[in-house]
């Protein structure tokens, strides 16, 4: 029994391009994702003489400063074409990588992580998902799954490669090359990836006026969406909950493999647990919202967070520990593809590029948040179980108020305002 139904066998195979061009997007934004920085944390944290709080506090004021950032910048989604707003970013990205490969104080290494979090972990996942959730309707949740893939090989074969290398090869060689990998990989090959094709039945900024026409209804602004009780009660919450556990954890995986008495490379060999049920996650969840909708979905997708603050706070052995490596790519997996089909099925996708402009903000501000209360715990001795209850309630948190909202319906339905 294979695990991909054939009607969405039959969507890959047709919309493998675009779907492609989702995963090298969700691939490469690697070079700004926390779980590909802290692999070098050891190595930088020597260099610049820090501790885990201070590498924490400098990673979030740069990680901050480009949430703010985004505000601005992830509005261009709305007006510019795929194309040419992907290579935009890429180049960005990769000139990120290079600077970051400089690095040699407290300044310029605010300044690189500031850059490579706005490039990789901001734009380059904001183009990719608001392009997916754009150009397809009835396949959203699938082509979100599908394309998300890239981040899960990404997370999956990225700690073991870059450990391996890291025993030959100087930190800031490595910066080097995968930037010049990412580029070469990527950018000759977007004009014929992000070519539109019948059977994406979405509008966007390159769609025919019918399926702009189609698209604008339900088209809420962002005033709408601020005018949302559903925002404040949910949104939030599975926006920052997901993204502050999983930088959490990835930020400091060092830090929770010694202090488990595991060494790195029995952790990082783990992480194909994680790929395999990232995917399955991933899949399910896509899988679900096209059948059910993402409504219906969103508040079950943050189960996981509960389930691997406990399985590693419980992990004794090599059973345990590949349970919570599992329940961590379920997390990593279902939430972000229910979540990014819920802000179109909500707020339709005409002003999707600023909406989600707003989302991201949260999104990276939890990402440094993360680093920084973790690391401050960590430095004043906090153990593993109070590490994990935080992580553990903030889950509860997310999942309880996404099931009154959407499940239960306490929050409604948005209402249209003025497109001012």
């Amino acid at each position: 029994m294979t695990l991909i139904p054939s009607s969405s066998l039959s969507f890959l195979k047709s919309e493998w391009r675009f779907l492609l061009f989702g995963g090298l997007m969700a691939f490469w934004s690697s070079l700004g994702q926390t779980f590909f920085i802290s692999l070098f944390s050891r190595e930088i944290r020597e260099a610049l003489d820090l501790s885990h709080g201070d590498f924490g506090s400098y990673y979030a004021l740069a990680t901050i400063a480009s949430a703010f950032t985004l505000l601005w910048l992830g509005k261009l989604a709305d007006s510019i074409p795929v194309k040419r707003l992907s290579l935009l970013t890429l180049s960005c990205l990769c000139l990120a990588s290079l600077f970051f490969a400089t690095v040699s104080s407290l300044v310029a290494l605010v300044i690189g992580i500031y850059f490579l979090r706005l490039w990789g972990q901001g734009m380059m996942s904001h183009v990719w998902q608001t392009a997916i959730a754009r150009r397809y309707v009835k396949a959203r949740g699938r082509g979100l799954a599908l394309a998300g893939l890239g981040m899960t090989c990404a997370e999956s074969i990225g700690p073991a490669i870059i450990v391996a290398l890291l025993a030959f090869l100087e930190w800031r060689l490595i910066w080097v090359i995968m930037a010049a990998i990412a580029f070469v990989s990527l950018a000759p090959f977007l004009s014929p990836l992000t070519k539109r094709t019948d059977g994406q039945d979405g509008a966007g900024v390159t769609g025919t006026s019918q399926q702009i026409k189609e698209a604008e209804s339900p088209a809420f602004t962002r005033a709408d969406m601020f005018a949302d009780p559903a925002f404040w009660m949910a949104i939030i919450w599975l926006v920052f909950v997901p993204s502050f556990t999983v930088t959490g954890l990835l930020f400091h995986q060092i830090y929770f493999a010694e202090s488990k008495g595991i060494s790195l490379l029995v952790w990082s060999a783990n992480y194909g647990f994680y790929a395999a049920a990232a995917l399955a996650g991933s899949l399910l969840s896509g899988l679900l919202v096209d059948k059910f909708t993402a409504h219906k979905v969103v508040s079950f997708a943050q189960l996981p967070v509960i389930g691997f603050s406990l399985a590693l706070w419980l992990a004794d052995g090599p059973v345990m520990l590949a349970l919570f490596f599992m329940l961590f790519g379920l997390c990593s997996g279902m939430p972000n593809t229910a979540l990014n089909a819920l802000l179109a099925e909500r707020y339709g996708t005409s002003f999707l590029g600023a909406i989600r402009s707003v989302t991201l903000p949260i999104n990276v501000g939890a990402s440094a948040a993360a680093p920084i209360l973790m690391g401050l715990m960590i430095d004043q001795g906090a153990s593993l179980g109070a590490l994990m209850a935080l992580l553990g309630i903030a889950g509860i948190i997310s999942s309880g108020g996404a099931f009154l909202a959407f499940n239960l319906g306490v929050a409604g339905m948005p209402k249209r305002g003025t497109h001012a």
